[in-house]
């Protein structure tokens, strides 16, 4: 009787040894690469990661981040992470958040369309966390603030800059239209057959310039509305000439009602798929050049 009690107790310690072992070897393996990525893909499974970890792999994301009336948007590929714009000073905070979830610790470049406040407010706190090797603006804008050592590449209109495959192609400004919006700095992303039109705070004159210069080529998959959806900027030529098949808005609560009911008309009547920061929340577009797929963070 005794060796039986005994028995049983030699085995229930076996077992919890046993049980003991195969925990800290789970631990273990969830801290590998490969259990690492199993453990995100059971989390993303069960709906349990933020907006920006739960995206799927792409070949290029194009990731519209909600920073309210702001621009930040986050454009990664193989060969490296471009942010377009920094939002504001008081939303830095919620680019570094994106940039942490997304797992990336240093940028190939910042672009800076302009230096009003809502685009590069963000900019040197960002800088100080995640370093760029450059940032690229046009030769009408002024930035300040910058660590002392950092790289600013001054980019005119005809210029192409690459990262890998992703081609930049800077479009505008040709020449000095004396305000701050309507230099911004605009350019087209190429990616393969894939092409997103990015044009800052441009208004009526750079867009008729835009025109005048590029017309039809410059149509591209996907429009980033200029200046918010005010009313000044995405005319009905501008469109015709583009021919997106989606347009993204990034704004938020503002006393100028942005984005403007007219502007919204716009992109409708040309049969343009609308998202907006201020509804949707952060917009990814997610594409291999063959398909593209878009994922909103509130699922509207």
């Amino acid at each position: 009787m005794r060796n039986t009690k005994r028995g049983a107790r030699d085995g229930r310690k076996l077992v919890r040894t046993g049980a003991l072992v195969l925990v800290l070897l789970l631990l273990a393996f969830c801290y590998t690469p490969p259990g690492r990525a199993m453990w995100t893909e059971l989390r993303r499974a069960c709906g349990l990661l933020p907006f920006a970890q739960s995206l799927p792999d792409a070949d290029l994301t194009v990731y519209v981040i909600d920073v309210g009336k702001a621009d930040a948007i986050l454009i990664e590929t193989p060969e490296g992470a471009v942010l377009s714009d920094c939002a504001t000073a008081e939303q830095a905070k919620t680019v570094l958040r994106v940039l942490k979830q997304r797992n990336i610790q240093k940028l190939r470049a910042v672009w800076i369309s302009h230096a009003d406040s809502d685009h590069v407010g963000g900019l040197t706190q960002i800088l100080w966390e995640v370093p760029a090797e450059e940032v690229v603006t046009s030769m009408y804008t002024e930035l300040t603030g910058l660590p002392e050592d950092q790289t600013v590449r001054t980019v005119s209109a005809g210029e192409t800059v690459s990262y890998g495959e992703a081609e930049f192609r800077v479009l505008a400004p040709s020449e000095d239209l004396e305000s701050t919006n309507e230099n911004s700095l605009v350019y087209k992303l190429c990616y393969k057959k894939f092409s997103v039109l990015f044009c800052g705070d441009i208004e009526e004159k750079a867009e008729r310039l835009l025109l005048d210069m590029y017309g039809d080529t410059l149509r591209a998959d996907v429009l980033k509305v200029p200046h918010h959806g005010s009313a000044s900027a995405t005319s009905d030529a501008l469109l015709e000439a583009v021919q997106p098949q989606y347009a993204v808005i990034s704004s938020g609560e503002d006393r100028n009602l942005l984005p403007r009911n007219e502007t919204l008309k716009r992109l409708a009547d040309h049969g343009i798929e609308i998202f907006r920061t201020d509804e949707n929340g952060g917009i990814a577009i997610l594409t291999d050049s063959a398909e593209t797929k878009i994922y909103t963070e509130n699922g509207k």
